[in-house]
């Protein structure tokens, strides 16, 4: 139950963060309803979901190879650095989309294959999505010692709190829309920055007391 909490509670820290995706999926939904806001959150999901399984099964297979002692505590320092730099970068970087009375329509025609498509892509080809799930899944398997399998708990919890707070935004997308103006999306966007610090900096400090 502890690693389902401890993956719950970064699920709520992921749903916390603002950006394009979640202004892609805000306004698909108010313009397209709720089945095709959940669509393009679908996309999303599956995009996770592949990351997860590919970074954790790289990972484990790279720490069972590695002969180094210290191999452990590099994938931790990695893991733990992109953290820290996830978090400065939601902190200090980025812009953050003013609110408009009119929504941009999506790109990739009305039918559910194309907005599953959107999210799917959208997710996918961001960089930051790739650099987030290498920091967490090097926690998982360095700090906490577990292997894909073993972390199937965690990643269920978070996997879990992301689907359902997703479906939340979209059921509640045109109350959302009118608190997405320019203060509160950087207020969260901050609050989220420095969440993610502290788990970077948590990895940090277990490594300093294991190496001492």
């Amino acid at each position: 139950m502890d690693l389902v909490f401890k993956g719950i509670l970064l699920g709520l820290t992921l749903a916390i963060m603002t950006g394009p995706i979640f202004i892609t999926l805000v306004q698909t939904s108010l313009e397209k309803g709720f089945r095709a806001g959940v669509t393009v959150a679908s996309g999303f999901w599956v995009s996770d979901i592949l990351y997860i399984i590919a970074i954790s099964s790289a990972i484990s297979f790279l720490m069972g190879l590695a002969a180094e002692d210290h191999f452990e505590v590099y994938v931790s320092l990695i893991g733990g650095t992109i953290l820290i730099g996830f978090g400065i970068g939601l902190i200090l970087f980025g812009k953050v989309p003013a609110r408009r009375r009119k929504y941009q329509k999506p790109r990739t025609g009305s039918s559910y294959i194309g907005f599953w498509t959107l999210g799917f892509f959208m997710n996918t080809l961001n960089p930051g999505t790739v650099l987030f799930w290498i920091g967490i899944t090097s926690i998982i398997s360095e700090s906490l010692q577990l292997d894909l399998r073993q972390s199937l708990p965690f990643f269920s919890g978070l996997m879990g709190t992301i689907i359902v707070t997703d479906i939340l935004k979209v059921a509640l997308a045109k109350k959302i829309s009118y608190y997405l103006n320019p203060g509160v999306m950087l207020m969260v966007r901050r609050i989220a920055g420095f969440i993610l610090m502290g788990f970077g900096v948590m990895l940090f400090i277990r490594i300093l007391f294991k190496t001492i």
